[in-house]
């Protein structure tokens, strides 16, 4: 048993003292969507009304951007290969589309992440 807190003291330190570990240690919880061309996956995501998430955005297959103004997310994600992160905190309930803000081909106008608000 006191391994056990030992081990947790420790862990805790390493969250405050050395920042390359602050990410694992984060307490929101983190969604992770996939841009490629013409679809992020997953396609829908739900949040919790006003509880904070991280949202990791990467693509697979060129270049994209979004921006999600219902959630307070005004300026372009850019989304590459590296993983590119926004913290959101929801303050209303409800169904909001976010489309790509960077124009990727034909499909460009059909490529939609669906966020749901819920309690």
């Amino acid at each position: 048993m006191q391994k056990m807190r030992t081990l947790t003291s420790v862990l805790a330190l390493t969250c405050l003292i050395v920042p390359a570990f602050s990410a694992a240690c984060a307490s929101e919880p983190v969604i992770k969507v996939t841009a490629k061309n013409w679809a992020f996956t997953p396609a829908t995501i739900t949040l919790k009304l006003h509880q904070k998430v991280r949202l990791e955005f990467v693509s697979t297959e060129g270049l994209h951007g979004i921006t999600i103004p219902d959630l307070g997310v005004n300026d372009v994600v850019n989304i590459g290969t590296a993983p590119s992160d926004v913290e959101v905190t929801p303050t209303k309930l409800g169904t909001f589309e976010a489309h790509c803000a960077v124009f990727c081909g034909a499909g460009h106008a059909n490529m939609i992440l669906t966020v749901k608000v819920v309690k």
